[in-house]
């Protein structure tokens, strides 16, 4: 007896989430996270809610290939494709785009992202790219699938007669209480799992409390984006509707900066201390926005790990990249927050901009002295969109703009200051350095609660210290990066409208930076007034 044919279900808007495959020598290969991509569960929302039939597929927490996909692609036929890029997935999202157009080829695909904002032209060098979402993707994305001129979407590039045509910015979402709860039941909630060190409880996933970023930080895509906040009543409701629907028990906050909300952030822990929800959680925080008043409210409120990032123990640089955080300030804020009983992640950069051998010494030097309970050290990455990756390419210190590199795991710059080999043996020195003590070991042991705990405790151990990965965190399929993005181009496109833009604004970058061609010049500090509110 012949197969049942199965009908494939027609949707308005199919969403898709690109792999990030990361090389072994990165640390995050042994010991990153595979969360509910934010993004694109809060389009989902917003479609649906406008009446929308939507679908989402992650194919990096299904560690597919790409016959795999294919096959889930097949059960499905959408009048919409969206796939949301960032730079390290951007390449498995072009071929993403290709094999859409081969399995569907009447349908429209729109790319959005951090990446694809920053490079629209670039992503419509492929052919089977239609159109890039610039800014918040959700009512922009609407008015694409209810079929208005795309002439008269703000937001949106598309071509027309090879010629990359660049609409005026949409406007930003202010209210984010405006918009509908993230669409976790479109996502196989049970297979995400959050970073090892970085969780008490299980299960855990993301969350986001605020958009955008005061910080004027060179290495930063949020520097300077408009910032909004949720109210805190809104958020805890939402995490108990994620404990009674999914029993999530953690919930990782991906804020750029929690805590620069305070009264808000306050309501929030004083909620969560009066509901019992039974549901921890952590937070990315400035030290230069943190009080030992708002430490213990987050610790009373369920938090037990806060991170920070330190980026560098050398005044020079921290000016440089423009967080010039004092130092004295940084280590007051971690004292406090361990003396309140939090847990502290504090993250490092070796390779920016006037670096030295020495200055990455006094890094891992400064990293010791603060002795967080976790440290992670990264190279860094200057990403498209970022003034430092504008600063870089003008003055033709970029090695390379194959963004499979683009991973914070090896040094993209040629700095007249330091080698890209010194840097890479820096970044190796200082995991072991700070990692291989008889303190951190007892600190860690002491820590462990649960059976998950101890099994992460060794993989990281094994990765960190030893470079050798054991299980399957961070398994993705090799095929998603063989290629460049040159590959991909098959459209001979013009962009003059763009590359004027980009030759403005870097020259602002320059001065930004302060580091011309003599690598010194002068800073502006960070002002961020809204923590007193």
């Amino acid at each position: 007896m012949p197969m049942e044919t199965v009908e494939p279900r027609p949707l308005d808007a199919l969403l898709i989430n690109p792999p990030w495959v990361s090389k072994d020598q990165n640390i995050w290969h042994g010991i990153k996270a595979a969360m509910p991509p934010l993004g694109l569960l809060s389009i989902a929302a917003y479609l649906e809610r406008e009446g929308h039939r939507v679908g989402i597929v992650d194919v990096h927490v299904e560690h597919w290939n790409m016959d795999e996909f294919r096959e889930a692609l097949r059960q499905y036929k959408p009048r919409y494709v969206g796939i949301s890029l960032m730079t390290s997935t951007a390449i498995a999202g072009n071929q993403i785009a290709r094999i859409v157009k081969e399995i569907h080829p009447e349908c429209i695909v729109v790319v959005g992202g951090v990446h694809a904002e920053a490079m629209p032209g670039e992503c419509l060098k492929n052919s089977a790219i239609n159109l890039v979402v610039r800014g918040d993707g959700e009512v922009t994305l609407n008015r694409i699938v209810k079929g208005e001129p795309i002439e008269k979407i703000r937001g949106v590039s598309y071509r027309k007669d090879n010629v990359a045509i660049h609409n005026p910015p949409a406007e930003v979402i202010l209210d984010l209480d405006s918009l509908p709860m993230p669409a976790f039941h479109l996502v196989p909630m049970k297979k995400y799992y959050p970073a090892l060190g970085a969780y008490r409880r299980l299960p855990a996933i993301n969350m986001l409390m605020t958009r955008g970023c005061p910080g004027k930080c060179t290495f930063c895509n949020s520097a300077e984006t408009t910032l909004r906040t949720r109210a805190a009543d809104t958020v805890v409701d939402e995490i108990q509707h994620m404990r009674e629907t999914y029993g999530i028990r953690e919930i990782q906050f991906y804020d750029d900066t929690f805590t620069i909300f305070k009264p808000n952030v306050m309501r929030f822990c004083q909620l969560m201390k009066e509901r019992k929800l039974g549901v921890s959680w952590t937070a990315f925080v400035r030290t230069d926005c943190f009080s030992e008043e708002l430490a213990q409210a987050m610790k009373d409120g369920g938090c037990h790990q806060v991170m920070f990032g330190v980026e560098s123990g050398d005044d020079a640089i921290l000016e440089v990249i423009r967080k010039p955080i004092d130092r004295k300030k940084t280590e007051w804020a971690v004292k406090i927050a361990q003396k309140v009983g939090l847990e502290v992640r504090a993250t490092f950069m070796f390779g920016n901009p006037t670096e030295t051998v020495e200055s990455m010494q006094r890094t891992i030097d400064y990293a010791l002295h603060l002795d967080p309970d976790l440290a992670l050290f990264n190279i860094t990455t200057p990403y498209p969109g970022t003034q430092m990756f504008e600063w870089a390419k003008e003055h033709g210190y970029l090695n390379t703009e194959d963004w499979g590199e683009y991973e914070l795991s090896s040094a993209i710059m040629t700095l007249p200051t330091v080698s890209p080999e010194k840097i890479n043996v820096m970044y190796e020195k200082a995991h072991k350095k700070f990692y291989n003590r008889p303190t951190m070991f007892a600190r860690r042991l002491k820590r462990i609660r649960s059976f998950s705990h101890f099994r992460d405790n060794i993989h990281a151990f094994f990765y960190i210290v030893l470079r050798r990965k054991i299980g399957k965190r961070g398994l993705t399929r090799i095929e998603w990066v063989d290629s460049f993005k040159e590959d991909f181009w098959d459209v001979p496109l013009s962009d003059p409208t763009l590359a004027g833009k980009l030759l403005r604004t870097s020259q602002i970058h320059k001065l930004d930076l302060g580091v011309p061609e003599t690598m010194t010049g002068q800073t502006t500090s960070v002002s961020l007034p809204i923590l007193s509110q």
